[in-house]
């Protein structure tokens, strides 16, 4: 109850000092021993986490690879009167033969580095444990010496506030006095911790120094014996049964059991690549397979005796109103037509120069997402990228071709880009 009025007491200088309505006194030489104290508890912290993840991840693969044999020795294993798998699968005989004797290796190398992990536990893990209960208790320490400072900076502030001031009634100046006291007494206290820590911390990191340092070094030890001892057996037992068991030895294995599933795996269609429906219309139409408009209505031409090409519709004859008008013939030479006399004016003269064919304006995108071509004929492009579309179509959920400043040339997709 002591500490929570105390906690009351400081609430209203701790606020106005955050927002810079108060000072604050520091120290810069015990400001930097704590931060290295800081430093020293993360890493005592970082290495008794890293200690307990070793022995754990060492202690729970040796039990999974001593349950994997016995689960593959139960899959093996024939029911009732089911044909036994090696004649079924002749190159599953060596597997079948060494599931016993890896059992038999999973269980000796538990019991090989058992004692091993033990040994982290009482080298390592227990006196590292002990050592954070003492920084825990210095940690105590530093928060009572912080708790102390904003005493100080408390009494301080008012005594200050007060003695400042120019006009003091007789209740100023008792509180004046009684401000004098508490700011003595505040004093005195902050300056017990202060300098405690400024004595006792260099001697605690330099001790600490001389404590961690073997015991690093003796869980280090401890995981490369673990390490080793796992190799040895493990490279005994596989030289023994397959032989050769280095890097180049396991490929060549690797390769010769694996002989050519991975053509086949490659000749089978749902491996391909998958054609989206958009880019899928959009080569139909680009081949000339786009169907006529109309609702699946299709129309043929006849010739008429007059060379014009008439019309006929799927759905039945064709009407009166569907005939074309007359074949236009020119007159017969030297005839002249009704209502006109004399002969025929001249043509005009030709113009002096042709028009030049307009050529159609050049139309640019803009990329808005990064696309890499996922197959051959597509245009790889970057976000903010500007595209000149050489051949489009009017849904902007179709693939254009299009070419970029660098050279390349393909289809994208249109709703990657934008108009300008």
């Amino acid at each position: 109850m002591k500490g929570f009025g105390k906690a009351l007491a400081r609430a209203p200088h701790a606020f106005t000092s955050k927002v810079g309505l108060a000072s604050k006194s520091s120290d810069p030489e015990t400001d930097e021993l704590v931060r290295k104290f800081t430093s020293l508890e993360e890493q005592t912290a970082k290495l008794v986490k890293d200690t307990s993840n070793f022995r754990e991840a060492i202690s729970d693969m040796l039990s999974s690879q001593a349950g994997f044999a016995t689960a593959f020795s139960t899959l093996f294993s024939p029911l009732n009167d089911e044909l036994p798998l090696s004649s079924r699968h002749p190159s599953a005989q060596s597997t079948i033969d060494n599931i016993a004797n890896y059992h038999e290796l999973m269980n000796e190398l538990r019991d090989s580095v058992q004692p091993e992990l033990e040994l982290i536990d009482s080298r390592v893990t227990a006196p590292l444990k002990e050592y954070s209960d003492l920084l825990k208790k210095t940690r105590k320490t530093i928060t009572k010496r912080e708790h102390k400072l904003t005493d100080f900076d408390r009494h301080n502030n008012s005594y200050t506030k007060l003695k400042d001031k120019k006009e003091k009634s007789l209740s100023d100046e008792k509180n004046l006095f009684k401000y004098e006291q508490d700011l003595e007494l505040a004093t005195q206290e902050y300056e017990h911790y202060n300098n405690m820590l400024k004595t006792e911390i260099p001697r605690f990191i330099q001790l600490s120094s001389t404590f961690i340092t073997p015991v690093f070094q003796t869980f280090y030890y401890i995981e490369v014996g673990i390490l080793y001892t796992l190799l040895e057996k493990m490279q005994a037992w596989s030289s023994q049964v397959y032989g050769d068991m280095s890097i180049d030895g396991l490929e060549t294995m690797h390769y010769e059991r694996l002989g050519d599933v991975g053509e086949r795996l490659e000749a089978l269609s749902v491996t391909k690549r998958f054609t989206s429906t958009a880019r899928f219309m959009s080569q139909h139409r680009a081949s000339g397979g786009s169907p006529s408009p109309g609702l699946g209505r299709t129309s043929s031409t006849t010739s008429s005796s007059s060379g014009y090409a008439k019309p006929t519709s799927s759905y039945g004859a064709s009407t009166s109103s569907d005939l074309p008008p007359p074949a236009y013939s020119a007159p017969a030479s030297g005839s002249t037509p009704t209502g006109l006399a004399g002969k025929r004016p001249p043509p005009p003269p030709p113009p002096s120069s042709r028009p030049k064919p307009q050529q159609p304006p050049i139309e640019y995108v803009t990329a808005l997402y990064d696309y890499v071509g996922q197959a051959e004929g597509d245009l790889s492009f970057s976000a903010g990228e500007r595209i000149e579309v050489v051949k489009r179509t009017e849904s902007d959920q179709d693939w254009w071709t299009g070419r970029t400043a660098s050279g390349g040339e393909g289809q994208f997709p249109a709703n990657y880009t934008q108009s300008g």
